[in-house]
């Protein structure tokens, strides 16, 4: 008896012994699973967010720039359904123009305008919008106990992002609208977010309104949502385990590549959406908007503001596939901890 007590309590044999098991075969001590929802939303949400104010002052300048660049314009349409000044000019902004304009009529906080609705939507649509990404191809892995096909994380980020895209409308209205009218007048026809939300659901238009910018949205979303999430998460799947890098290094590596992808294809129909959303009256549809910019513009109309587009696109993106990694990993560490 005692010389098997000294065998089991050897340091070889403790060595070996595997970890004490739960009744699922997972150790009384498993890692938070990683598809918790809370944890993929609270990151999406957090991440997207932060984002958000980081890019604010290139959101104003890219939008006053898409909508106000040099190019005739009538402000009518400008104005949309809300406000009909009669008089048309010639807007001739560039992002200089845009820029000195903007400090000396508003002060540095101009360059946050809209942000109160920008940061709202992120914590809705940018948490649907990655957040549910991430718990698709999560539960999706799980279940077939494999990593994902490319076809699979591509169908997950696309899907993820036509369910967000209802969420992004009311919110991309008011902050597109705020910042157009300050450009004008200093005063935006919406006190707050919420002011504008009243208005919106008390507006007939609205709904009419809604309907026309959805599929330039939706395009625009699965598009964004493919090139910046799915890419990311196909190069970590993929190519992460051949080169042996750190995490830290493929985050950061995979995410610079991934933003790329994200702004390539990004800009044409971020200046589509923007313009379909601000003029309703004057693009009545993704096509007829399409037809029009390139019949008064020419194929370059869709690249107006495109540098400051880009480097806001690539920050965005950026900015939150490191994000959610950070506050993923505080989160599992937090949990740990309090086992």
């Amino acid at each position: 008896g005692s010389r098997l007590g000294s065998i089991r309590s050897s340091p070889a044999v403790v060595a070996a012994t595997p970890p004490l098991m739960s009744r699922k075969g997972s150790s009384t001590h498993p890692p938070p699973k990683v598809t918790s929802i809370g944890r993929h939303l609270f990151c999406a949400g957090f991440s997207a967010s932060l984002a958000s104010g980081i890019t604010a002052p290139l959101d104003v300048i890219r939008i006053r720039r898409q909508l106000f660049g040099s190019f005739t314009a009538s402000q009518s349409s400008i104005f949309c359904y809300y406000q009909s000044p009669s008089a048309s000019r010639k807007a001739s902004a560039s992002g200089l123009d845009i820029v000195k304009k903007t400090f000396n009529q508003q002060g540095v906080q101009g360059f946050w305008t809209g942000y109160s609705s920008e940061a709202i939507r992120q914590w809705t649509y940018g948490c649907a919008r990655i957040g549910l990404h991430r718990v698709f191809s999560g539960k999706l892995a799980e279940a077939q106990g494999a990593p994902l096909e490319l076809h699979q994380l591509v169908g997950c980020a696309a899907l993820s992002g036509i369910l967000a895209v209802p969420l992004q409308i009311p919110f991309d209205k008011i902050k597109i609208r705020q910042i157009k009218d300050t450009w004008h007048s200093g005063n935006s026809r919406y006190k707050n977010v919420f002011h504008g939300l009243s208005s919106l659901r008390a507006c007939p238009e609205f709904g009419h309104d809604f309907r026309k910018v959805l599929p330039a949205a939706m395009v625009r979303t699965v598009v964004g949502n493919v090139a910046g999430i799915g890419t990311y998460d196909v190069l970590k799947q993929n190519v992460g385990p051949k080169l042996e890098l750190s995490k830290t290094t493929s985050t950061l590596l995979f995410s610079v590549v991934a933003s790329c992808c994200n702004t390539l294809c990004m800009a044409p129909l971020d200046s589509l959406r923007n313009r379909i959303i601000a003029s309703p009256n004057r693009y009545t549809s993704i096509t007829v908007a399409v037809v029009k910019i390139i019949r008064e513009e020419g194929p370059l109309g869709f690249y107006r503001g495109a540098s400051v587009t880009a480097s806001a696109n690539w920050i965005h993106n950026f900015t939150i596939l490191n994000v959610c990694e950070i506050a993923g990993s505080m989160i599992d560490k937090a949990s740990r901890n309090s086992k």
